[in-house]
């Protein structure tokens, strides 16, 4: 957390958040799974991190690996308004071109050698030899990474979602895991006023009466008792996004989130 300063010289508390930016790994259709849903990432991760489904999974979508994976339930063809088509970068390129003409010079040599030995041998080759060939040819071809095709909105995989789907004065909902207190008693986690410290009383923080003797011989689920307390996952309403960072993917939010530093939340509009 941090403060800001307005032209009127208000001082706003703020919630500094890296917000993205979150490729979209999957789509989801009411044709395909009966609802329709975004899934996205956020956190890079090195490749060989990943077991081999979620590296499948990542290639398909066309993205990098991520770290974590969360599915937002939307209309797609809202969906679309909010999202930001990612280009690719220049490394990128260079790598992908460089492969191209690797693998047409590698062509280009087979063919070739292929040519000086048809015309070395007879010319009634067998059927063997040939299917051998085609064999050869097809082991040296390069995979290529399957891309999912856009969804009748318009929708991708690899479309970004930054913090330009967010407007200043937006209120939003910020859900996240709090902070875990350990074993608590009842003044801490509920409230609870105690009872005097002096003039020889014996009751102080202790909870008190939890129910009847003779009926109904028990305590009702639910008391308000000692026990774990925090740790536990919540959501904060009505917060104002402040500012955004376009450059640095940042976003103010006036007021406090769930949650410790670097811990992940879900951001989403009201």
């Amino acid at each position: 957390m941090t403060q800001i300063f307005t032209e009127e010289g208000e001082r706003v508390p703020v919630t500094v958040i890296e917000a993205g930016p979150c490729p979209v790994t999957q789509i989801k259709t009411d044709e395909k799974d009966g609802y329709q849903a975004l899934q996205i990432g956020f956190g890079d991760v090195k490749k060989n991190k990943v077991i081999k489904p979620q590296a499948g999974h990542f290639k398909k979508a066309g993205v990098d690996a991520k770290r974590h994976l969360a599915e937002v339930r939307c209309e797609l063809d809202d969906a679309a308004a909010w999202l930001t088509a990612a280009a690719p970068a220049a490394s990128e390129k260079k790598s992908k071109a460089g492969k191209k003409a690797k693998v047409k010079e590698a062509a280009a040599a087979a063919q070739a050698v292929e040519t000086e030995v048809k015309e070395a041998e007879a010319e009634d080759t067998s059927a063997a030899d040939e299917e051998a060939v085609e064999a050869e040819e097809a082991e040296t071809k390069e995979p290529e990474a399957v891309v999912e095709q856009p969804a009748s909105s318009g929708l991708k995989t690899g479309d970004l979602v930054t913090v330009e789907a967010f407007k200043v004065g937006q209120k939003v909902k910020v859900s996240g895991v709090s902070k875990g207190k350990g074993f608590a008693g009842v003044i801490k986690r509920h409230n609870f006023a105690g009872g005097p410290a002096s003039h020889g009383a014996h009751f102080h923080r202790a909870p008190g009466s939890v129910g009847a003797s003779a009926y109904p011989s028990r305590v009702f689920k639910g008391m308000k008792l000692p026990g774990q307390m925090g740790n536990k996952k919540s959501t904060q309403l009505g917060l104002t996004v402040v500012a955004t960072d376009l450059e640095k993917n940042l976003l103010f939010l006036k007021g406090a989130v769930p949650g410790s530093n670097n811990k992940i939340v879900m951001i989403q509009t009201q």
